[in-house]
């Protein structure tokens, strides 16, 4: 077994024990449904992902790669449909989609206006999990 496959069979037992342990984030993206809800999800998490997406736009093309980010990553994934949920959109700045807000300890970190790849976004929240 070379250092990459020990590595990565490593990467999966720290994933599973996490998980066995609920210490980590949920593997799916939680819809956010309002502010409050937003809140609460922010602040229930370490690290949170929010993808603001609109129905239709490049934003909902994104879906399989935030679901895989949720999936692969530590941190939270929340989405916000900014078409549902205008005012919280407004609250929060958003002016295009695709948005992705990264927030750590419940404060706004980063934001990226812009479509990006898989492995960005793993990248990005990578360097705010690091376990």
């Amino acid at each position: 077994m070379d250092d990459e496959d020990l590595e990565a069979v490593r990467e999966r037992k720290k994933r599973a024990l996490v998980q066995e342990q609920g210490l980590g984030a949920p593997s799916a993206p939680v819809y956010v449904d309002g502010s409050q809800n937003f809140d609460r999800t922010v602040a229930a998490y370490d690290v949170v992902l929010v993808h603001y997406y609109a129905d239709g736009g490049a934003g909902q093309r994104l879906h399989p790669v935030v679901e895989s980010v949720a999936r692969e990553t530590f941190a939270a994934v929340a989405k916000v449909n900014v078409v549902h949920h205008q005012k919280l959109a407004l609250e929060r700045g958003i002016e295009a989609t695709p948005t992705f807000d990264l927030y750590t300890d419940g404060e706004r970190e980063e934001r990226i206006e812009e479509s990006l790849e898989k492995d960005d976004l793993v990248e990005l929240v990578g360097e705010y999990t690091a376990l």
